[in-house]
């Protein structure tokens, strides 16, 4: 539990919306374990806050005048790539969805999501389990089949074959665990020589590289 103001989640809000930004802040600031340090209205102001601020976490809106929510995750992950972004959009698109990913974003999710998904995601992605709404993941695994790359040619096991599926459904260690009936420790080392098998560094790329590989279902 996350008792002090020290140990919160520290949430950046970035939205060209006055309404959207104050919206989410006054939700955000109901929960106890997370705090908005700062509000921006494009991804370069987000970039400058977080260069003041260092939070946790930045909800990033997509398209945003002078500097969209693309540019302003480029921009913070190459200089700051411990700061997690989650994507907030009304937008199914495949390529804002696809190049959010390959900027390094650790979210997406949509803004007419309920408010408890919305904490829920802040704090699954804290932790250090990507997230991606439900109709995004489908829109970046259609992108992703009908490029033209090269598939890379990996043998696994069953169990190696489980988890990356629910790695890429966003589920955590235990949840993995339980569902397997494994230790969360025996996850934790199954998922970590799947990161050696694929050179991959960290959950979302490891997702990613299942998915273009065709390596889940």
């Amino acid at each position: 539990m996350f008792d002090t103001e020290q140990n919160k989640v520290r949430v950046i809000i970035a939205d060209d919306s006055f309404i959207f930004r104050e919206s989410i802040r006054t939700l955000l600031s109901q929960d106890p374990e997370i705090s908005v340090v700062a509000l921006a209205s494009n991804g370069s102001e987000a970039f400058d806050l977080c260069c003041q601020h260092r939070p946790d976490i930045v909800i990033m809106d997509v398209r945003m005048p002078v500097c969209n929510g693309i540019e302003g995750t480029k921009l913070i992950k190459n200089h700051m790539p411990e700061v997690k972004v989650i994507m907030f959009t009304t937008f199914e698109d495949q390529d804002f969805i696809t190049e959010a990913i390959k900027y390094g974003a650790e979210g997406y999710v949509l803004k007419d999501s309920g408010q408890d998904h919305i904490r829920m995601v802040i704090k699954s992605v804290y932790k250090g389990y990507p997230v991606f709404h439900k109709k995004a993941l489908n829109s970046m695994i259609q992108s992703i089949s009908e490029s033209k790359t090269e598939k890379v040619k990996i043998d696994l096991s069953q169990a190696e074959r489980q988890i990356l599926k629910f790695v890429v459904e966003g589920k955590s260690n235990k949840q993995i665990g339980c569902l397997l009936r494994l230790s969360e420790g025996r996850i934790k080392n199954i998922i970590s020589e799947l990161f050696e098998k694929t050179n991959t560094f960290d959950r979302t790329q490891l997702a990613v590289f299942a998915v273009r590989n065709d390596l889940v279902d």
